[in-house]
């Protein structure tokens, strides 16, 4: 009796220990006839990157990318963390799926990666040419690479790297610049919005003008930040110090780029990220404990009429009437909504017209009228300017009126009093005297006529605008 009992309590031991294992064993591989499907990882060596499908908060796409493993709690074995463990590299950016059936394999027939979908054409990831088997293999770095295998099963060669390909996010190792003999360029390109890694408004990249300096872009031309000069042995927008991180630059026939790498000793998570901030700023460098952070100022250069200006305020409501609405085609983000908004002195307010992924855009100009709800009602987001705290410049005349009055009058009392007690010559002395004050007296007062005027000027013309004005402007 008392060994079958011991059975059964062995049998139910082995039976937990069962339970508790994960449904497939941890690997850095991905070999030829196997599926990672969505809900399957791929881990990196030390455990430090992983692999899988996700889903950006606020969006039910799935995508395949790669990100640091970062558990918000000792107890969590695994699982996507969206706002802890942002992913650095996303495989089909631009291509979201839209259910849970994906699946990342090896072609058979070209040994190329795909992601294979129920009832669609499969998402081509790698576009190699391989004379044998393939493996794939996320490297401890992070960095996923497809090795051409010897019929041994062997790695024969290296075939492709997501490194060569990143999203919006620099890795130690990651390189920015350009191969000089293929004329491949490594460069960052923000997600379009939060919620969404499809390819945004901003790159950043090597100066193809000025070698040894980054610049930012948005949409393709427009330079927006040119400040990232490499002296001394580093970037003088970075400002990064500490004893495990080394940044370099090089340049030869063969490529130009900037990289940086961490000791092993380091165990934060430092990465470069190009956001898609707009006007609030778009390279940040996001890291923990043992580094320096710090976050880049990017500023759009100021139009006069936006001198005083404070900025944009969101706000829940509806405005009186329609705005003008880029094309669909525009690929406009919220951001490019803004600076687009903030660049025309007509405009008062802008919103996203896709508020669930903070694309397309309208904006209204002065003269439409806001009506603010509560979050609860129907309502749209709407970003008004601010405007400046207007200036008490009729305080200054009266105050400038009542000193110039005083002054005469302090004056004309002088006068009253040396003429009834002085003689002729110091009747002629105090005349001079009045006369040199008022002079000086006039012209600062027809300044502050002239300043008066100005300002009512602008004020009446404020509102000449419309939304056709900005139509003009912009098409």
């Amino acid at each position: 009796m008392a060994i079958k009992q011991r059975i059964d309590l062995l049998f139910s031991f082995s039976f937990f220990v069962l339970l508790m294992q994960p449904c497939c064993s941890q690997t850095d591989k991905l070999l030829p006839g196997q599926l990672l499907k969505d809900g399957d990882e791929l881990v990196s060596a030390f455990g430090n990157f992983r692999m899988g499908f996700f889903s950006p908060d606020g969006s039910e796409n799935r995508y395949l990318g790669v990100w640091y493993y970062r558990p918000t709690d000792p107890s969590v074995l695994g699982g996507f963390n969206s706002k802890r463990n942002k992913p650095v590299w996303v495989a089909n950016r631009n291509n979201p799926i839209l259910d849970k059936s994906g699946s990342l394999a090896i072609d058979s027939n070209d040994g190329n990666l795909k992601i294979l979908l129920n009832g669609g054409n499969p998402i081509v990831i790698t576009s190699v040419k391989a004379e044998g088997n393939t493996s794939a293999t996320l490297l401890k770095t992070g960095n996923l690479v497809l090795y051409e295998m010897n019929s041994d099963g062997s790695e024969r060669r290296e075939l492709w790297q997501s490194f060569d390909y990143p999203t919006d996010t620099l890795l130690p190792g990651m390189k920015l610049g350009i191969n000089l003999q293929t004329g491949h360029e490594w460069f960052l390109q923000s997600w379009i919005s939060d919620i969404s890694p499809a390819q945004g408004s901003y790159t950043l990249g090597i100066d193809p003008n000025v070698s040894n300096q980054l610049i930012i872009r948005w949409r393709g031309d427009i330079i927006y930040w040119t400040k990232g000069i490499w002296l001394n042995g580093e970037f003088d927008f970075l400002g990064l110090v500490s004893d495990g991180y080394n940044f370099s630059y090089a340049s030869n026939e063969h490529e130009k780029y900037f990289n940086y790498s961490a000791s092993e000793t380091i165990t934060s998570f430092p990465e470069l990220r190009l956001t898609a901030d707009g006007l609030r700023g778009a390279l940040s460098v996001h890291c923990l404990h043992e580094i320096q952070c710090v976050s880049v100022s990017v500023n759009v250069k100021r139009p006069r009429c936006r001198k005083d200006f404070s900025k944009f305020e969101y706000k829940y409501g509806f405005m009186n009437g329609d705005g003008f609405k880029f094309k669909e085609s525009d690929n406009m983000t919220l951001s490019d909504c803004e600076v687009k908004c903030f660049q025309n002195c007509s405009c008062v307010a802008y919103a996203s017209i896709n508020e669930s992924n903070d694309t397309g855009c309208e904006i209204w100009s002065s003269g439409t009228k806001f009506t603010e709800t509560s979050f609860t009602d129907d309502h749209r987001i709407i970003f008004m300017a601010r405007e400046p705290k207007e200036k008490k410049w009729w305080l200054w005349l009266i105050v400038a009126i009542a000193a110039a009055i005083g002054e005469t009058m302090l004056c004309l009392m002088c006068y009253l009093a040396r003429r009834k007690y002085k003689g002729e010559v110091e009747k002629k002395q105090m005349s001079l005297t009045i006369a040199v004050g008022t002079a000086l007296l006039i012209p600062p007062l027809c300044y502050l006529c002239y300043l008066i005027c100005r300002k009512l000027k602008a004020k009446s013309g404020k509102h000449c605008q419309s939304t056709k004005a900005i139509a003009r402007t912009w098409r």
